[in-house]
């Protein structure tokens, strides 16, 4: 009877260490996963900072060339198209709305200047590789000042790779009638 009685509780101790036993195997298969994650992880954080030098990288993707290379279409000289100016006259004081102008490039725009003469009306500038299309609407010109007769706008574009295209836009201020007080 003894050895029965200690056959039980040797069947009760066994049966007390098997889920103990799941327990820690389901541990140490829970820490070899943390593990392996960690140490992806930590290998991924290497390899992007071994790939990025000092000033020469930002740590993003790299940008690839749109244009100009065995893959890619040639690269084109920058386009402004744009709507005629308005032939009517522009009264002093009253500020003249240039038509909507459009901009393409291929390579990317880099730089828009809107100049009168040498003051600059407008000026973009694009980082990076920037748009391959761009609009600009409802540019007004101050006409304070101006005498009256035709005026000259210069609208140039410049891509990322240095080439630029330019077109004159012409309006003209109206003669102002000197007011009689009789």
């Amino acid at each position: 009877m003894v050895e029965c009685a200690r056959f039980g509780l040797l069947q009760v101790q066994a049966a007390l260490r098997t889920p103990l036993q799941g327990v820690v195997k389901l541990r140490k298969a829970i820490s070899t996963v943390v593990l392996v994650v960690a140490f992806i992880a930590g290998t991924a954080g290497v390899a992007m900072a071994a790939g990025t030098r000092a000033g020469t990288h930002s740590g993003t993707h790299v940008l690839h060339a749109r244009c100009g290379t065995t893959y890619t279409p040639a690269c084109t000289a920058p386009r402004i198209s744009n709507k005629a100016p308005s032939p009517k006259c522009v009264n002093t004081g009253i500020r003249y709305t240039l038509p909507m102008l459009h901009f393409t490039s291929n390579a990317g725009i880099r730089m828009i200047v809107v100049r009168m003469g040498t003051k600059i009306i407008r000026r973009i500038v694009f980082k990076g590789r920037g748009p391959t299309r761009w609009t600009v609407s409802n540019l007004r010109v101050p006409t304070l000042g101006l005498g009256s007769g035709g005026h000259a706008l210069s609208v140039r574009v410049t891509d990322v790779k240095g080439r630029s295209a330019s077109r004159t836009l012409r309006f003209s201020v109206c003669v102002s009638t000197p007011v009689f007080t009789g």
